[in-house]
């Protein structure tokens, strides 16, 4: 169409043919010249083709009284022709594909996609006709639910096709199969559930909640979101270098470096701070939702307002540096390697408050002093979010900075030193030492779970160094969002009353052994074998048992000490003569083979009713030590049980596959036979 004089003068072609229209005339014409168009488009068909539709073209006239000619196709398709044994769906814009509910104002339905579309072909050879409609929960992201697409019903059992539906379908096919080389998070489909939790720690679900929140994260033409998300989820998890990743991904190694910065920097934006940090959640909801009521009951006298935190720095290993001044930072005496020690606040049911860090590993980086620096340049504003009297649950490597927390109005609740020159905690110390672990261990676990994403478990490349801190961060984000709590039993508050009560308690086997000398006399004692002899012996269920130890780490220890015992058949069991309800063990430690413990045990035919072992904290009340744990377990629960007999002999099997230096046949000294015999013969 154009414009050729300022009266208004247009021409249009249509099929070779030239029209002249003059000037513009009242609205009856204009629509009388419609009218002979739609006419004319109307018999204009051409036999064995079918029309696309009409577009109409914009004129630049601003009267309103125009109307805008319209335009032939010029892109023609063939007839549906060809006819294959190939099963579909019925073609509806009102009814769903998959459930053939019919769509209304309520109950919206949506057009597949063509990535459901190839998917309902490959996975049940069923062609879903282009623009038919499903429900919206059929479907995640661009693709069917697997339930979903078990549903879809086999409708006709031929489809009819033209050329243009084949090689459209043949091209879907391709690149779907081109895409199958390599891990595809953007098909839901094409990775299992299980493959999803062992290649980025998170199942299908998750990963695209995380995937939802990245929202100034950008595809590009190499990689999608998705994609570029799940490339530092999988180096994090697994730990595989970038040239592995590359090749899992089709990508270069460049490519891997700068979506894993893409990334983190998402992350930190975007996901971090909604699960980490102090900003992130109020003093008053952390003391309500992640403060046990053991440490409660132990430490805060039941105050619902005091915060009890956990601290603790764990390490992530880095390759010794050629950098001498930088080398010498990161070594650590300690562990006598290279590393970086982020400092760990952890609430008492293991959710992860704040990392803070990482610093440095030379002397001038213990942990005393990482918590002084960390009070006085008022590292993420902790000093707002802290209130006076809040608890801090500390280990020994904190006792330089005991005095600076006191004075900064906090609690803290540390284990008792062994004192200089003896060999063993009094009942107090041992006592007050297991109020303090009974709370402190969650911090332990949780370094333990950050760990099982394996990039900060192993030795990490140092060009790596200046994003340690946001890779750790990242990984506590996604356990405080994703992971349950290490304990969730918040109804329960009867376990720290008791170990209380039994903090307050003597140890009067302890007494009784030390009155009598009875760690020196050997005469008084009679071994009994334990199978036959000490059927007096209560019976302890596994429950009981944990009453007794307070814990589970000790029941886990017992069962290896009765292994090792059993297997070197010197599990010696004594009873007192003059007391036959009092039964003697020697133990050997698990740490050095020079040393042994001498361990009693008080019983009847109900209970354990006392106990006293050599041990460090053997002369506790509040639970009991491994050693002790071990013979109550032989003698009380595996005696009684083969399925607990079995699993502990079944751990043996191993050593018979590793070769011992020491088993070496004695040698004859051949010399001095033969000097014998030489002189025999002379």
């Amino acid at each position: 169409m154009r414009q050729e004089t300022k009266d208004n003068v247009h021409e249009t072609r249509y099929n070779g043919q030239e029209k002249t229209m003059g000037p513009r005339q009242d609205t009856n014409s204009n629509v009388n010249k419609t009218r002979d168009k739609r006419q004319l488009n109307q018999g204009t068909n051409i036999p064995g083709y079918e029309r696309l539709g009409t577009t109409c073209q914009p004129n630049d006239d601003d009267d309103p009284d125009f109307l805008a000619e319209e335009i032939l196709p010029t892109e023609l398709i063939s007839p549906k022709s060809i006819q294959l044994n190939l099963s579909s769906t019925s073609k509806s814009h009102r009814r769903c594909t998959v459930c053939q509910k019919n769509s209304s104002n309520r109950h919206r339905q949506v057009v597949v996609p063509h990535e459901a579309r190839t998917q309902a072909f490959i996975d049940k050879c069923i062609v879903i006709p282009a623009n038919s409609r499903c429900c919206p929960n059929h479907l995640l992201g661009n693709y069917f639910t697997q339930e979903s697409i078990s549903k879809i019903p086999e409708v006709n059992n031929t489809t009819l096709f033209n050329r243009s539906d084949i090689t459209e379908l043949l091209d879907r096919v391709r690149g779907t199969l081109t895409l199958n080389g390599k891990l595809n998070f953007d098909c839901a489909h094409s990775l299992s559930e299980e493959d999803y939790q062992r290649l980025t720690g998170l199942t299908r679900n998750q990963f695209e909640a995380v995937a939802n929140t990245v929202t100034d994260l950008r595809k590009s033409e190499i990689r999608s979101v998705k994609t570029c998300l799940a490339i530092l989820l999988v180096k994090l998890r697994t730990g595989l270098s970038n040239s592995i990743l590359a090749t899992l991904f089709s990508l270069e190694i460049h490519q891997i470096q700068r979506a894993t910065h893409a990334a983190r920097s998402s992350l930190m934006k975007s996901f971090v701070p909604k699960f980490l940090g102090f900003q992130h959640m109020s003093h008053e909801k952390f003391t309500r939702d992640h403060t046990t009521p053991t440490a409660r009951t132990l430490f805060a006298d039941d105050q619902q307002e005091t915060g009890i935190l956990v601290l603790d720095g764990t390490y992530i290993y880095l390759q010794k540096s050629s950098h001498h001044h930088f080398q010498k930072q990161t070594y650590s005496m300690h562990k006598g390697r290279s590393l970086v020690k982020p400092m760990m606040i952890v609430a008492t049911d293991g959710y992860i408050l704040n990392v803070l860090g990482p610093y440095y590993a030379d002397g001038h980086n213990n942990d005393a002093s990482i918590i002084k620096h960390v009070f006085k340049t008022n590292a993420d504003e902790i000093n707002t979010w802290m209130h006076d009297d809040d608890v801090m649950v500390v280990d020994r490597g904190f006792r330089d900075a005991e005095e600076f927390l006191k004075k900064l109005n906090f609690k803290v609740e540390m284990p008792c030193f062994l004192k200089k020159g003896a060999k063993q905690q009094t009942v107090d110390e041992a006592n007050t030492t297991r109020l303090v672990t009974k709370v402190r261990w969650v911090v332990e676990s949780a370094n333990g779970r950050i760990k099982q994403w394996k990039f900060l478990d192993k030795v990490v490349a140092n060009h790596y160094v200046p994003h340690i801190g946001d890779f750790v961060r990242i990984v506590c984000a996604l356990v405080n969002c994703f992971r349950p709590p290490l304990i969730n039993d918040f109804g329960n508050d009867d376990i720290g009353k008791e170990m209380i009560e039994k903090a307050q308690l003597d140890n009067h086997v302890k007494l009784y052994v030390e009155e009598h000398n009875l760690l020196r006399r050997k005469t008084v004692y009679k071994e009994v074998d334990g199978a036959t002899e000490l059927i007096m012996f209560p019976r302890i269920s596994l429950d009981h048992l944990r009453q007794i130890t307070m814990g589970i780490y000790q029941i886990k220890l017992a069962k290896r000490y009765t292994d090792a015992h059993q297997e070197d058949d010197n599990y010696a069991l004594y009873i007192c003569k003059d007391r036959p309800d009092l039964l003697r063990v020697k133990m050997q430690s698990r740490h050095s083979s020079s040393r042994c413990y001498h361990l009693w045990l008080e019983y009847d035919e109900n209970d354990v009713s006392g106990w006293y072992c050599t041990c460090k904290v053997g002369s506790r009340m509040v639970g009991c030590c491994a050693h002790i744990a071990s013979v109550v377990w032989y003698l009380g629960y595996q005696k009684w049980n083969i399925e607990a007999a079995q699993s502990v002999n079944a751990s043996g099997k191993f050593s018979s596959s590793i070769l011992n230096a020491k088993d070496v046949p004695e040698e004859s000294d051949m010399s001095d036979v033969e000097s014998v015999d030489s002189y025999v013969e002379e």
